[in-house]
């Protein structure tokens, strides 16, 4: 006789004999058979059987306990009902997690050339278009390159990867025949910037289409290691549920296998932690290169941190680095933050300054000591003139150190001789790095 096993209930114990059938809801339940002749308990289905034991795919177990001339006990306690049991839905999952994704990338550029590398290791099929020809750099990486997008697209790759600049993105995205692709197209961009693209791909893609905003926390230099422990930034901005959402989480499996940190973070919460971080970086790199700064044979490893910061900031285009103050808001406030932080550190650098270091590093025994006529007279900020008392010092006084202003910007100790007032010039922007284009050490001291 056939009876009906209801979908066991974890952490429970239902007994049940060979003429009784139950159902639980509407779910569909594995057969139990009872053989009268042999005593044996057979399941109809995908279970492994033991002797005196059967077991359940799910974790669950059915044990014969006892059994009488007329009827039987079997005893089914499940473990973990969560689990399917249904084999050939679990041979069907498994067989997806095994199928290499279809990765198409756009834009071949140095970091597209640079992930295909890794991706096409890890046994995925990569296709490129880029609208330059890179078909010979494709070829030796494995890659099927494109240059029609039409053709691209009539490939239907499962993952769409925007590799673009940040100011070609919109641009490209739009130039793409969206038609051509498979719906539920999962489309992914690896921006530095993260609200840009999202906004852009919510407005122009088709709401079939799932969109992952991701950012790798590296490039081709700083990753051209080991990717173990570098950040890998995402936002599941719309990702569906079933297979979309595997498809998704096998893409980023790809980081995850080459040892990156995963991070799940917001848009938002990403940009306002990149212009802390990256444009920071790029912009303090970007200055550094401008002082055309030498290795010398006695560097220090705080300057070789110097002279590695410029070298990776310095083979980014200027394009990335003006995509990175255009399309972040935050940037401009972390712009006016660095250069308000740079006047500060003039500033307190200068207030000490005061007149013993002064006359210990600017004495000249040959030269007249520099002085303030009693006439002299200095210009409030109401532009009145107001008299100055004698000294044999200083005329004006800033935190303990003397300045004077001249009418061409230039900083000056004091008047009365030209001879000296040049000499100490030089010597004190030799001291503090000013030139003759800077402005004024008292403008500074204001």
């Amino acid at each position: 006789m056939n009876g009906l096993i209801p979908t066991p209930v974890a952490h429970t114990t239902m007994i049940f004999s060979h003429q009784q059938t139950k159902h639980v809801g509407s779910s569909k339940l594995p057969i139990l058979r009872q053989n009268e002749s042999s005593g044996a308990v057979e399941l109809q289905g995908d279970f492994r059987k033991q002797p005196g034991q059967l077991f359940l795919r799910n974790g669950s177990s059915i044990e014969r306990r006892g059994r009488s001339k007329h009827r039987s006990r079997v005893n089914v306690s499940a473990i973990d009902a969560a689990q399917p049991f249904d084999f050939e839905s679990m041979r069907s999952q498994e067989l997806e997690k095994s199928t290499p994704l279809k990765v198409g990338i756009v834009g071949f550029g140095n970091f597209g050339q640079f992930l295909a590398e890794r991706i096409v290791k890890q046994g995925h099929t990569v296709l490129a278009h880029s609208r330059r020809d890179y078909s010979e750099k494709a070829r030796a990486l494995g890659v099927s390159f494109f240059r029609d997008p039409d053709d691209f697209c009539e490939e239907h790759p499962e993952v769409v990867l925007l590799c673009t600049s940040i100011l070609s993105t919109e641009a490209v995205l739009q130039s793409l025949p969206l038609q051509r692709l498979r719906r539920h197209t999962l489309f992914v961009d690896v921006l530095s910037v993260k609200e840009f693209p999202k906004n852009l791909f919510l407005q122009v893609l088709p709401p079939e289409f799932d969109i992952l905003c991701a950012h790798p926390m590296f490039g081709p230099e700083s990753g051209k290691g080991s990717w173990a422990g570098l950040p890998f930034v995402f936002d599941k901005v719309r990702v569906s549920n079933g297979r979309r959402s595997r498809v998704a989480d096998k893409f980023l499996d790809i980081f995850s296998k080459e040892g990156c940190r995963m991070v799940e973070m917001s848009c938002a919460e990403h940009d306002r932690f990149a212009a802390g971080s990256q444009f920071v970086t790029h912009t303090v790199g970007r200055v550094l290169g401008k002082l055309g700064l030498q290795s010398t044979s006695i560097n220090t490893k705080g300057y070789e941190t110097l002279l590695g910061l410029v070298q990776n900031t310095s083979n980014d285009s200027f394009e990335l680095y003006y995509g990175l103050f255009m399309y972040n808001p935050n940037a401009t406030e972390e712009l006016e933050r660095l250069e308000i932080a740079f006047h500060s550190v003039k500033r307190q650098l200068f207030g000490q300054l005061h007149d013993r270091f002064r006359k210990q590093l600017f004495s000249d025994s040959s030269a007249p000591r520099a002085s303030i006529p009693q006439d002299s007279a200095d210009l409030s900020k109401n532009g009145s003139s107001q008299p100055k008392a004698p000294s044999n010092n200083v005329s004006r006084v800033y935190n303990n150190t003397d300045i004077i202003s001249s009418s061409n910007g230039i900083s000056r100790i004091a008047k009365s001789t030209d001879t000296s007032t040049s000499s100490i010039e030089l010597e004190l922007r030799k001291t503090i790095g000013l030139n003759k284009d800077s402005y004024s050490v008292s403008t500074v001291l204001k």
